[in-house]
């Protein structure tokens, strides 16, 4: 709508408050307000309508058919220019300043006819006609005052319009004394003058404090959709009435599929297992809602896709909770990963000597004498593999130590635990074993491990291993059976080494044990 906003700019200025200029977005807003209802609009018109009715009436003068013309013409303008506002900003964004310019001078001249015809009216001698168009006059300035007070130049230019004419025609009138009219118009112009300047500056506070709560509701809200953990406020209920999108995120689902105003159980239950068996569904709501009745400790939740969520519920004075979904699975993955290099070789993979002294601690408590089958430690040296060191340096001793590792897996039976002790020594726990089976595994192990080594540098090299072998006693401590394999090992490297050699007492104590090279006592 091509209408120039200078015309009206005077009337049209919204000015300053609290100490700043109002922005060009709260000005937008203030003229708007021009727009919004136009009942009382249409109820001021019926009024001054119905006063120029019984002007005529009473009077039969023109200037009231005139009035009663006028009026209608110019309600029909205000209307038509409002319901195009309208309109047009149902279509998209609209700047209220050009409506705003073409609609301020139709009010304005609205209230200079109304003033007009109270100044005709009070003018005359019907003094019953003067006193209802005051009153009608005083009512619709009242309305002015707070239907416009948004734009308070133009509701105290629609008052004076109306106010002036009617003091002129108080000293106009052929009723003696009708002068005394115009201290009290006096006074009521000033006092609706301050009530739209308190309006305005109400209605200036309200808008401010309205958009700061937009703003901060806009960057709660972003706050809520990017924080990288999941957030379902409950109310006092227990049921969920706020819920952003990350918690959808977690539970592999989107926003839309998300159900407030259900208690947290249910909330989760759909979320999570919605596509799941009624019966799973209803495992989660119990343990969801005996950790609510517990209010303590995390829960702990593993989804079907791997995922490992963990919810901490934190409980707000008012009696409503925050309940806070955090994806702990690289967390749990880190601490397994911790956890195992602190029982595991970095290079190998194998079990460390901490894992085998707690091991060992759990096997020899059990261990009774007498039994048809033991438990025995099969302690390994490599045989030539300072050479390898030496030859083609530190990396293919690495290569060499996990092929070593490999082929230990690869002979061990399950339930039989190897590890590295540190360098080229290792371990092998072998539970609930007879002798012949326990030399038997050792054999194994000499011959696997002395098959040719390829090397990523192109060769290959061969070691071999020694082995003691110690079975474990009753009451007997780790330490112990620990030093006394490492002590047959060493018998077995001086009898020339690649073979294995059994603890001394214990092979006195075996029915059968030999003491040739293959199967050697101390």
């Amino acid at each position: 709508m091509a209408v120039n906003l200078s015309v009206s700019e005077s009337i049209l200025t919204t000015p300053p408050e609290l100490g700043a200029a109002v922005s060009h977005t709260l000005r937008a807003r203030l003229l708007s307000t021009l727009f919004d209802n136009r009942w009382p609009l249409v109820m001021s018109i019926i009024a001054s309508t119905f006063v120029a009715v019984m002007a005529y009436v009473r009077l039969h003068q023109p200037w009231a058919t005139v009035w009663l013309c006028a009026d209608l013409w110019l309600l029909l303008g205000r209307l038509s220019i409002i319901h195009a506002y309208a309109v047009q900003g149902r279509k998209g964004p609209l700047s209220p300043g050009p409506w705003a310019a073409a609609y301020a001078p139709l009010c304005v001249a609205t209230s200079l006819l109304l003033g007009l015809g109270t100044m005709a009216c009070v003018s005359t001698a019907d003094t019953t006609l003067g006193s209802l168009a005051i009153m009608v006059a005083a009512g619709i300035l009242g309305g002015v005052a707070s239907r416009n007070a948004a734009v308070p130049r133009l509701a105290i230019a629609q008052i004076c319009a109306v106010s002036i004419p009617i003091g002129i025609g108080a000293l106009l009138s052929p009723t003696d004394g009708s002068w005394i009219l115009i201290p009290p118009l006096l006074l009521y112009v000033a006092a609706m003058a301050s009530i739209v300047r308190r309006h305005y500056r109400g209605l200036v506070a309200l808008m401010i404090a309205e958009q700061n709560h937009a703003e901060l509701a806009a960057r709660f809200d972003a706050a809520l959709t990017h924080m990288p953990h999941g957030l379902c406020t409950l109310d006092r209920a227990g049921k969920v009435v706020i819920a952003n999108s990350r918690t959808a995120q977690l539970f592999g689902t989107s926003v839309d599929m998300l159900k407030l105003n259900l208690p947290l159980p249910e909330f989760l239950a759909h979320a999570g297992f919605a596509q799941f068996d009624a019966t799973l569904r209803e495992h989660f709501v119990e343990k969801c809602a005996a950790w609510l009745r517990e209010k303590q400790r995390p829960l702990a939740l593993e989804l079907r896709n791997g995922r490992q969520l963990e919810l901490r519920r934190n409980p707000v004075p008012d009696g409503s909770a925050v309940v806070i979904i955090e994806d702990v699975t690289e967390r749990r993955q880190s601490e397994a990963k911790v956890l195992y290099l602190a029982r595991h070789d970095s290079l190998t993979g194998l079990a460390n000597r901490r894992e085998l002294r707690e091991r060992l601690e759990k096997i020899l408590a059990n261990v009774r004498s007498g039994r048809a089958t033991q438990t025995a430690v099969l302690y390994l040296d490599l045989d030539g593999f300072k050479l390898v060191n030496d030859r083609h340096g530190h990396s293919a001793g690495d290569e060499v130590l996990e092929t070593v590792a490999a082929r230990l897996r690869q002979t061990l039976r399950h339930g039989e635990m190897a590890a590295r002790l540190g360098g080229d020594e290792f371990a092998v726990v072998v539970e609930d074993a007879t002798l012949p089976s326990i030399v038997a595994i050792a054999q194994r192990v000499i011959r696997e491990v002395a098959k040719p080594y390829p090397l990523a540098a192109g060769v290959s090299m061969s070691i071999g291993t020694s082995i003691g072998i110690a079975l474990a006693q009753e009451h007997e401590p780790v330490d112990d059976l620990v030093r006394r394999a490492d002590e047959a090992m060493y018998s077995a490297k001086k009898a020339g080494k690649g073979t294995y050699r059994i603890s001394g007492d214990d092979g006195e104590r075996q029915p059968g044990a030999d003491c040739d090279a293959s199967v050697g006592a101390m």
